[in-house]
């Protein structure tokens, strides 16, 4: 499997590598924040102009969180549904970063797994009408 990596904080003098592992469905384009405005009027940070990509990070397969589903009832003719997370993927090993989805972070910690290394997506960014993502500012720790 192929890992990307980026230099990181200087320590000492020195450059570090941060190696990380994209465990979402889709390559992860950062764009500069030189492109990058937020529309109040949409709520969301969208790019005029040209698009300024700082780095591409690709796909390395998705990491996948395990749920139950049952039938909970109904409102009229709609069923309802009750979500249960049951566990998740364990998290790659040597990797200093690990991008996952809102959810996985979510049954990461629930199930009690070492979170320290998860990150998600850093707000996204829009097309200027608001309706197509072009990329992302960056990447979110997990807290």
């Amino acid at each position: 499997m192929r890992s990307f990596s980026i230099f990181g904080k200087k320590r000492k003098g020195e450059r570090i590598m941060s190696k990380i592992f994209n465990g979402t469905p889709h390559p992860i384009t950062v764009l500069s924040d030189s492109c990058i405005t937020y529309r109040e009027d949409i709520r969301k940070y969208v790019c005029s102009g040209e698009l300024v990509v700082v780095a591409e990070i690709p796909s390395h397969g998705v990491l996948s969180t395990k749920m139950d589903t049952v039938e909970v009832g109904k409102v009229g003719d709609i069923p309802v549904f009750a979500k249960k997370i049951t566990g998740c993927d364990p998290i790659p090993e040597g990797y200093d970063i690990v991008v996952v989805s809102a959810l996985y972070a979510t049954a990461a910690k629930t199930a009690g797994l070492d979170t320290s290394r998860l990150y998600t997506i850093g707000d996204p960014v829009y097309s200027e009408d608001g309706r197509t993502i072009l990329g992302c500012r960056g990447i979110a720790k997990v807290e």
